[in-house]
């Protein structure tokens, strides 16, 4: 994932966004389909660059989690997330994106201990969810 986030850092930096998205489906899986781009409002296709996909998910409900520190300790964010999670009740909403946010402003900071991401987990309602 390291070579893609650079390689999207280099393409999407010349379009100025605010922030870059990862996505991840299924989320919380060993064999899951993983890309990040850009959050934009309206696709213009003649527009898109070769090897660009455009996909589009529904409004979902999320619970979201802070990552700060270098990049290479977000999998021990990502262990405390998954910890915090189970005892809180809350369910993985099936088939619905897990998504990760950097500001554009964190382009070459991943070793940085000030470096900020933000992990967006979908949940279904819970009756048992704190």
């Amino acid at each position: 994932m390291p070579e893609l986030w650079d390689k999207a850092y280099k393409s999407f930096l010349t379009k100025n966004p605010k922030r870059i998205i990862g996505v991840c489906l299924p989320p919380r899986s060993d064999h899951y389909f993983y890309t990040c781009g850009i959050e934009i409002s309206s696709v213009l296709y003649s527009e898109i660059g070769e090897g660009t996909t455009v996909h589009t998910f529904p409004a979902q409900r999320y619970v979201v989690f802070k990552h700060t520190g270098p990049a290479t300790m977000i999998p021990n964010t990502y262990g405390k997330l998954w910890d915090t999670f189970d005892s809180n009740g809350y369910k993985i909403k099936p088939g619905a994106p897990e998504i990760e946010i950097v500001n554009s402003d964190m382009a070459g900071q991943e070793q940085s201990p000030l470096y900020e991401m933000e992990i967006w987990i979908p949940v279904e309602s819970s009756l048992n969810a704190k």
